[in-house]
């Protein structure tokens, strides 16, 4: 019986090794770490303006370190942004070095070697869920999901820009009594409510190339997707 056992302990540990030894290089949730819940976008795939009311989270992009179940940090592995269809929408150029995927509705980073990886997303569309709908990837595993609010509200066609007929989108979500008062699209102060603080950080995106905040010369445009969402 004794010896029974002892092979049972030594059949299940060995197991227990194999499955270790498998699941090292692939990304694990709860060894991997994600920059919170909240994201912008904006038709440039540039970083978002700091001005008062933005979260600080989002300045620096979507930090992702990827880790396997061994805590290591696994280089080139690919992050990526997978869009609700429908609300969201992936243009088909990014910047610093992200790739997009029209197809697949994705814009993705690839993690250095030290397992990680910035998503700064070029993206159009407008988002009213006020959940987190945006799921956070890493070749292909699920890290997290986040809300993520973009300035290009209105899908034009190509080229991607913000541009009146976001102004007019965003007026309706500012003023008391339009169709989306208050709605979360354009709540990119993540406070529960469209203000003067929103008002202003839209500015900056609107006036790209116009502004000090974004002077002449800033890319403020990015080649779109279609169909629009």
């Amino acid at each position: 019986m004794i010896r029974t056992m002892c092979k049972a302990v030594t059949v299940a540990a060995g197991l227990a090794a194999i499955a270790s030894v498998a699941m090292a290089g692939v990304p694990d949730p709860t060894k991997s770490s994600t920059d919170g819940n909240f994201m912008l976008g904006n038709a440039r795939g540039g970083l978002v303006i700091n001005v008062p009311g933005v979260p600080a989270a989002v300045l620096d992009g979507y930090n992702v370190t990827v880790r396997d179940v061994g805590n290591i940090p696994l280089a080139g592995v690919t992050v990526s942004f997978n869009y609700p269809s429908g609300t969201l929408r992936t243009t088909a150029t990014q910047q610093f070095g992200q790739t997009a995927n029209c197809a697949s509705n994705t814009s993705s980073a690839v993690t250095n070697g030290s397992g990680q990886a910035i998503i700064i997303p070029a993206v159009t569309g407008q988002n009213e869920s006020p959940s987190a709908t945006v799921q956070v990837r890493a070749n292909g595993v699920l890290l997290t999901t986040i809300a993520l609010r973009s300035y290009d509200l209105v899908c034009d066609g190509s080229p991607a820009k913000v541009q009146l007929s976001d102004f007019n989108k965003f007026r309706q979500h500012y003023l008391t009594g339009q169709p989306f008062f208050n709605q979360p699209a354009a709540d990119y102060t993540n406070d529960g409510s469209v203000t003067l603080a929103d008002l202003n950080s839209f500015r900056t995106e609107y006036l790209c190339g116009t502004t000090a905040a974004l002077p002449g010369g800033s890319i403020c445009t990015q080649t779109a997707c279609a169909p629009c969402p």
